[in-house]
């Protein structure tokens, strides 16, 4: 056990299908991704609050929502063993949003029903990937899918993204125009941009830049929102527990009660759109890891998609039980898992274990930042920045996959009707137009695509 090749699928403790890592006993502590993970996760954890309040919820509410979901979310790699960097689904917020603000709940207006309507969407998802997980049937159900339909679901994430931030949430935009407009234009330049990417690959400081993700363009945008007086701060000391108990009787099913019947049923087309983005993150996080075993045999990952959905199953349920909150429990935070694979992929020396990496990432579980007044005063004012970056990114990134997805022209058009009827429709107008494209368009022979 000695030797520094030993392979860590055999530390841990052993539950199920699943393998506990007690940080500081089977997971090393790696100083360079805690601080990395302290400051993007910082840039990045509460983004969830505008929508929280924009569901009815206040903002110490909002704070314990991100408390339970960000717990949970860094509960995949340490209790499940999962050897993923795990995340929102993000592409589905978008879409879920615009379901909200349909039917009139997305007013910033307390109302049980609409978290009724949300425990809906989360019971019926976790069965939903805990059933694929438990059969195996989840690559089956995705391959039924026509390649028209699954763009047209990714590129409607990417429509309604927009419409989010461009229409609907214009006015907000526009109290912090100056900084908005660097922030978004950074992150979309260090993200995506093909010259930038090119000068990256010769110069080791743009290299670093352009692997933390949004955080070097909100660092940027904050630092000019403050200076333009398009912010104010208010810090405050000390530390203060999240409220959890106010918002599980706010908003778990539990203390409210659980959905009528016609909710499952509004709500069964968003799940359908939820895990047809979730397996394409499972999908992506299995090749960055595939890909990068090659370079350590040393330490051989236990990748089991089955227990992936078990995991994801497992933590929606508790979420939902306590706060349900669609979609938080997703399976991949595309950024990070790239950054801490590429990290492990140098090296023992360098990261003994990838459990390491993402331990430490993840702050050892450790949920720090949810306790710290003067970090959440600090962020209170960005907060609104936060969501609408991530859902910039998260457009951007969508459509980039959506576009590569069709291959014959009629796919291309119905993709984009598709798209079109999620985003200012409804999920099961979406839906059910995209059955009827694919089967009378389209065509159902898949030997031709």
């Amino acid at each position: 056990m000695n030797n520094s090749t030993t392979t860590t699928t055999s530390k841990g403790l052993r539950w199920g299908p699943f393998t506990l890592r007690i940080p500081f006993v089977h997971i090393k502590f790696r100083a360079g991704e805690f601080f990395q993970g302290m400051v993007i996760s910082g840039a990045t954890a509460f983004a969830a609050v505008p929508v929280a309040m924009g569901l009815g919820l206040s903002f110490e509410d909002g704070i314990a929502l991100s408390f339970i979901s960000g717990t949970l979310i860094a509960s995949g790699p340490i209790i499940f063993g999962e050897p993923m960097a795990p995340g929102w689904i993000t592409p589905a917020l978008p879409i879920v949003i615009a379901a909200f603000a349909a039917k009139g709940q997305f007013t910033g207006v307390y109302d049980v029903a609409t978290f009724q309507y949300m425990a809906a969407i989360c019971i019926e998802f976790t069965l939903l990937v805990f059933i694929l997980g438990v059969t195996g049937w989840g690559k089956k159900l995705i391959q039924v899918i026509p390649n028209g339909l699954k763009a047209g679901i990714i590129l409607g994430a990417a429509l309604a993204a927009f419409y989010q931030v461009f229409v609907t949430d214009i006015d907000k935009l526009l109290i912090q125009p100056i900084s908005m407009f660097i922030a978004i234009s950074v992150c979309i330049i260090t993200t995506f941009s093909d010259p930038f990417k090119k000068l990256a690959a010769n110069n080791s400081f743009f290299n670093k830049v352009g692997s933390l993700g949004l955080l070097p363009g909100f660092i940027l945008a904050a630092f000019v929102a403050f200076l333009c007086n398009e912010v104010t701060f208010n810090i405050e000391w000390g530390f203060k527990i999240p409220d959890v108990v106010t918002l599980f009787n706010k908003t778990s099913p539990l203390a409210i009660g659980f959905p009528p019947v016609e909710m499952y049923l509004e709500a069964l087309p968003l799940v359908i759109i939820g895990y047809t983005l979730l397996f394409g993150d499972l999908i992506t996080a299995n090749e960055v890891l595939n890909d990068a075993q090659k370079s350590r045999p040393d330490e051989p990952l236990d990748i089991n998609l089955d227990r992936s959905h078990l995991s994801i199953a497992a933590r929606n349920l508790l979420g939902l039980m306590v706060n349900p909150f669609f979609p938080t429990q997703g399976a991949l935070w595309t950024g990070v898992h790239v950054v801490v694979v590429e990290r492990w992929k140098k090296g023992f020396k360098e990261m003994p274990s990838l459990y390491d990496g993402l331990g430490s990432y993840y702050l050892m579980a450790l949920p720090i930042l949810y306790f710290t007044l003067p970090f959440i005063t600090l962020m209170k004012p960005l907060m609104q920045m936060a969501l609408t970056l991530t859902l910039i990114l998260t457009g951007f990134a969508c459509a980039y996959v959506a576009m590569a997805i069709p291959k014959k022209n009629s796919e291309m058009a119905s993709a984009l009707l598709i798209a079109v009827f999620i985003t200012f429709f409804s999920a099961w107008v979406g839906l059910l137009v995209g059955i009827i494209l694919s089967i009378f368009v389209v065509g159902l022979d898949k030997t031709e695509s």
